[in-house]
C-alpha cells in the first residue's frame, strides 16, 4: 500500500523556512529560472544578472522544466503580512497536485540573490587578485585572471545598477 502523500499548506514561515534552506547551496548554471513578479529594480538587468551567471531566466510560462524560482521581496513581504498572492497560491497548487515535479524546487528572493552574486564577485576579486601576484604564473595565466577579475567587476557593476533602478522607481514614485 502506498503512503498517503501529505498536502502542503505553504505558510509564510513554511516558504521563509524553505528559501533560508535552498539558499545556501543553489546553482544556477543551466537551470531553468522563474522570476515573480513585483521585483523592486529593472526586470532586464535582473536577468542579465543571471545570464551571466549561466542560468535561463523568464518571468512567463512557469512549468515543469523550472529548476530555481526567485520571489521578489515585495511579494514576500506581502505574504508576511499575510496577503497570499495568486502566484504563491499557485505554486501551493502546483506542489499538491498529483505526481508533481514541483515539490524539487529551489527557492530564493531578490535580495538573497543579489548578496550571493556580490559575495561571491568580491570574493573571486579578492582571490583572482591575490593570484596575479604570483611571480610564477604565466603571461597568458595572468591574462585569464584578469579577464576574470573584469567579469566580477562587470557583476558588482550590474548589482549597482540595479539598486540604482530601485532607488529611481521609489523617486519616480513620491
Amino acid at each position: 500500500m502506498a503512503a498517503k502523500k501529505e498536502n502542503v499548506n505553504l505558510t509564510y514561515d513554511a516558504l521563509w523556512f524553505k528559501i533560508f534552506m535552498d539558499s545556501l547551496d543553489i546553482k544556477f548554471y543551466g537551470k531553468e529560472i522563474f522570476i515573480s513578479s513585483g521585483l523592486a529594480g529593472n526586470q532586464s538587468v535582473f536577468m542579465q544578472m543571471l545570464g551571466n551567471i549561466g542560468g535561463y531566466a523568464r518571468t512567463t510560462d512557469f512549468d515543469k522544466d523550472i529548476d530555481i524560482v526567485i520571489i521578489s521581496d515585495k511579494m514576500l513581504d506581502n505574504f508576511k503580512s499575510g496577503i497570499k498572492d495568486s502566484f504563491i497560491q499557485m505554486l501551493e497548487d502546483k506542489i499538491n497536485g498529483s505526481n508533481t515535479p514541483y515539490r524539487k524546487l529551489k527557492f530564493t528572493t531578490e535580495n538573497l540573490l543579489l548578496e550571493t552574486l556580490k559575495t561571491r564577485a568580491n570574493g573571486r576579486i579578492r582571490t583572482n587578485t591575490k593570484d596575479l601576484k604570483d611571480e610564477k604564473n604565466t603571461i597568458e595565466l595572468n591574462a585569464l585572471i584578469t579577464q576574470a577579475i573584469e567579469r566580477d567587476e562587470l557583476m558588482l557593476g550590474m548589482i549597482k545598477r540595479y539598486r540604482d533602478s530601485v532607488k529611481d522607481v521609489q523617486q519616480a514614485i513620491f
